[in-house]
């Protein structure tokens, strides 16, 4: 068992680094500051939890999970915010469904369908967090789950194909409801 503190040191960077690559459009686009303080308050977050990790990669699954809490409670307090301004929402890039073209989608609305997700397939569910909340590699997020890397490749891509289609159906359907002004 490792300690929090020990581990939020030795992995500080890398956590930066890989919420640096996830952060689009918030604050302005300073995603170099978006990134420490996402970090920072992911780790706030995890210093409320009682829990121990096992080792490097135990530790960055459940920051994931952290960062995700934390982006969800920053898109919601930025739409209390709008009060019929036009703002744009807060929003995270990860591997799209093509490789060479990252997919850039509403927090809110992906927080939304992972939680639809879970409900069926919750392994499915913890892989897509890892991957699109953090960035971590199939490597990484096998290791953190304690499954083969075989086994993540597998529920990633089915997941990612179910979360498309989820979330183009969930913007089709927001887009033709009665009383949403698409020139505003």
């Amino acid at each position: 068992m490792k300690d929090r503190s020990e581990l939020f040191n030795t992995l500080y960077e890398k956590l930066r680094h890989l919420a640096r690559g996830k952060l689009v459009g918030e604050n302005g686009g300073n995603a170099r500051g978006d990134a420490t303080s996402l970090v920072h308050e992911a780790y706030l977050k995890l210093r409320s939890w009682s829990q121990e990790f096992e080792n490097d990669a135990h530790f960055l699954a459940t920051v994931s999970s952290a960062m995700r809490q934390v982006l969800i409670d920053r898109a919601r307090a930025r739409q209390a915010q709008k009060r019929g301004a036009k703002v744009e929402p807060l929003s995270i890039a990860f591997e799209g469904p093509l490789r060479s073209a990252p997919t850039v989608v509403d927090v809110l609305l992906l927080d939304e369908t992972l939680e639809r997700l879970a409900a069926f397939d919750r392994r499915a569910a913890q892989i897509t967090e890892m991957r699109v909340f953090l960035g971590l590699s199939e490597e990484e997020i096998a290791s953190g789950l304690g499954i083969s890397t075989r086994t993540v490749k597998r529920d990633w891509a089915a997941a990612k194909a179910w979360l498309q289609a989820e979330m183009e159906t969930k913007e089709r359907n927001s887009l033709e409801e009665p009383g949403t002004d698409l020139d505003s």
